[in-house]
């Protein structure tokens, strides 16, 4: 099992920030999609998705949950980017899984699956 502790979240959160990684093919599958559903401006490229990933992050309101589906454990953090919520998901070995704006977020967040933890800011990172 996964060690899903406080500790092990913010260790993953750290790789993250240090250097994001996705898995081969799936940046540019994530970005193509992100396009389609007007999230990102056609033209954009993968450094632009990524900067907004990054600005993710470092937002001074960010928010970080614990995510669950089919009893694997994400790492989320939730902010708002140009004035819209994004949602950055991540597993725990620090591997992207996915960045979407999230249309309806005071529903979406309520939903069981996601454990909310707190902003960035108020644990040390």
């Amino acid at each position: 099992m996964v060690d899903v502790s406080l500790p092990a979240i913010l260790q993953a959160v750290q790789r993250i920030q240090k250097a994001i990684r996705w898995r081969p093919g799936s940046l540019e599958r994530h970005l193509a999609k992100r396009k389609a559903r007007g999230h990102l401006p056609a033209d954009a490229t993968t450094r632009d998705y990524e900067n907004v990933i990054t600005a993710v992050f470092s937002h001074h309101e960010a928010f970080l949950y614990l995510y669950w589906y089919n009893d694997t454990a994400y790492v989320v953090i939730r902010a708002e980017v140009e004035g819209q919520v994004w949602l950055v998901m991540f597993d725990m070995a620090g591997w992207m899984e996915s960045a979407f704006v999230v249309e309806n977020p005071q529903s979406y967040f309520r939903k069981s699956a996601f454990q909310a933890i707190g902003y960035l800011k108020d644990i040390g990172l």
